[in-house]
């Protein structure tokens, strides 16, 4: 009599062939999408059997993490033992590589340069997916084979008087293509539309406003494609293409560079990164360097590609606060016989504050904020709530005369308009752009970056209110309104003016006329270095509840102290900042950085174990003080 084999549940059949392991590397070590900063590092789970071929480097999978199904990158397959304890592979939520071998090592960087969960990176490098894409991909996607460092250069292209920037710097990324695939990043949506006219359907377009659809194809064939000019906004930085060999960031100077969300990277860091880690060549090509680059480019570790040129630039202090001085209304007429005239201005709206004539009180809201105008008969509204305001009489003395105190871009159309009566004014901001202006005479009107192009070129540019520009309190201000200046001078005309409003001592005159930013950033550099500020160092801000933020100092100090922290290190504050929150500054030299970073590193990782409220952190943020 035959033995009869014992009958199986089909459920039981299919658990079994579920936790069968891969017999070759059967771990796959993983970051996970865990959301908590203290489990940051790396996670090995087992490789099931029938996974086996999908799961590869830089796919997307699903695990249990604590209970949860969670999405998680595969960074490796590994061979390592013991396998007991480990926890299975739920799934493959796509088959296809969306972060090649370069990503992976760059994120991994990245995240201990900014202090941050590698997943942060990953959610600004990578798309989400879209399934109806993948369906319509050839499986040659499917692998990506990386590519060994070279030896690269790294340069800061001076953009020239005169010519037309954009089209200069795509003419320069197409000739790089012989090469391998250049990757061209600029700040701006507008700037990036601008870039598209230009070049047709020559590129791959990587950008927040387009749709998931588009953006994810994109992206797919960005790293899958090859000789490819792929252009974007701040993420496309992490597109990492198979043969990529150039990078060129537009404007680095931007603050439209710096990340809003945590971890608060900015792509002139990023780009320094990917050029030294994987061998690229680097071109910053923008009007004036940001701090950072001049201070690379003053040590000699950038090259500073630039020509020789003088200008014809004019300088008329405003000696008692009129927005025209009385000499310069012969360049500006002489100006308008033969073409436009560019006039850069420092403040939107119509007039910054409202102030009581008689006693000098600024107006303000019910909430304490100060109220502005943007229009000649709108309301006066609030700065930092929106509310309206219709002001009858001051709260302090009861007088019913205002003064409007500031000028807006708006209030310079209005006056400048009845100083020059008969010609087309034109005003250009933020909300309201002008793209282009004919050649023939007019006035132009227009806050920083939003200069319209002129075909022929301005006969006259006219910065007013300069000493407003170098002004405001935070430390980019200097080069912030360097910037400006240089960019709205080079749409002069070949033989047109450019006339400065601005005390006569000011060095931005001079560095007009010679068309050399040097003049004044190896100055303010010189001041930074003594006073041990960025870039010299490396900057941390850390926002915390007030009641904690003396005890974190400290802690801080004390770790000083006690050699836990290099001796560089220097903790400012607490300064009050908006609410319950205060605001701790740490710097420390740039050699002894690294040091330092793991330090605060550890320091959250514990806070966070410990469940203490969760620290606003920033490392080396655009601003110190906003």
């Amino acid at each position: 009599m035959s033995n009869a084999r014992p009958l199986r549940l089909k459920t039981e059949e299919v658990s079994r062939q579920d936790k069968a392991i891969a017999q070759s590397l059967p771990i796959a070590r993983l970051w996970v999408d865990n959301s908590l900063s203290h489990l940051d590092g790396t996670y090995d789970y087992l490789v099931p059997d029938r996974l086996d071929l999908q799961v590869q480097p830089g796919v997307r999978v699903g695990v249990n993490f604590s209970g949860r199904e969670v999405e998680a990158l595969v960074l490796e397959r590994i061979d390592s033992e013991p396998l007991a304890g480990l926890k299975i592979i739920s799934s493959v939520l796509s088959p296809i590589v969306v972060a090649p071998p370069q990503l992976i090592s760059l994120i991994s960087l990245a995240s201990k340069r900014w202090l941050a969960h590698p997943y942060d990176f990953v959610r600004s490098a990578i798309p989400p997916r879209v399934a109806s894409v993948e369906k319509k991909l050839s499986p040659e996607v499917q692998s990506y084979e990386g590519k060994k460092p070279q030896n690269s250069e790294t340069s800061f292209i001076h953009i020239q008087p005169h010519e037309n920037a954009i089209a200069k710097t795509i003419d320069f990324a197409l000739g790089k293509l012989k090469q391998g695939s250049v990757l061209l990043v600029v700040p701006e949506e507008r700037e990036l539309q601008r870039v598209i006219e230009y070049c047709g359907d020559r590129s791959v377009v990587l950008s927040g406003s387009q749709s998931r659809t588009d953006r994810y194809r994109n992206y797919l064939a960005a790293i899958n494609g090859t000789e490819n000019l792929i252009i974007g906004t701040r993420s496309a930085i992490f597109a990492a293409p198979r043969d990529l060999k150039t990078l060129i960031v537009f404007r680095e100077i931007s603050e439209s560079f710096y990340e809003p969300r945590t971890p608060g990277w900015n792509v002139r860091d990023v780009s320094l990164l990917r050029s030294s880690t994987e061998g690229l060549d680097l071109y910053f090509a923008g009007y004036s360097p940001s701090s950072e680059i001049a201070e690379m480019i003053a040590s000699s570790k950038i090259r500073f590609i630039t020509k020789r040129n003088k200008l014809k630039v004019s300088n008329f202090p405003s000696l008692n606060g009129e927005l025209l001085p009385g000499r310069i209304f012969t360049s500006i007429r002489t100006a308008l016989k033969t073409g436009p005239v560019l006039f850069l201005v420092p403040r939107k709206g119509y007039a910054s504050s409202i102030l009581c004539k008689k006693c000098r009180n600024v107006a303000l809201c019910e909430c304490g904020g100060k109220l502005s105008k943007t229009g000649s008969k709108e309301s006066a509204h609030c700065v930092h709530c929106g509310v309206k305001s219709s002001i009858e009489k001051c709260k302090w003395c009861g007088s019913d005369s205002t003064i409007l105190i500031g000028r807006g871009a708006e209030r310079h159309a209005e006056e400048i308009g009845r100083a020059f009566p008969g010609y087309s004014v034109l005003y250009s901001n933020a909300e309201r752009p002008i793209e282009e202006v004919e050649s023939g005479p007019a006035l132009v009107i227009a806050t920083t970056g939003m200069v319209p192009r002129s075909k022929e070129g301005y006969s006259a540019v006219v910065l007013l209110e300069g000493d407003s520009f170098f002004s405001f309190a935070d430390l980019r201000a200097q080069e912030r309104a360097r910037e400006s200046f240089f960019e709205a001078s080079s749409h002069v005309q070949v033989n047109g003016e450019i006339v400065t409003v601005i005390d006569s001592t000011h060095p931005i005159t001079s560095a007009l006329a010679r068309w050399n930013p040097s003049i004044m950033a190896t100055r303010e550099l010189a001041d930074r270095k003594e006073v041990a500020l960025p870039p010299y160092t490396r900057a941390v801000i850390i926002d915390t509840e007030t009641k904690e933020a003396t005890g974190i100092i400290a802690g801080l100090r004390k770790a000083v102290l006690d050699m836990r922290l290099p001796s560089s290190v220097v903790v400012l504050g607490p300064s009050q900042r908006s609410g319950d929150v205060a605001r701790i500054l740490v710097t420390c030299d740039l050699l002894q950085s690294e040091e330092f970073l793991n330090f605060l590193h550890e320091f959250i990782r514990h806070r966070a174990i410990a469940k203490k409220s969760k620290l606003f952190i920033r490392v080396d943020p655009y601003s110190l003080s906003s």
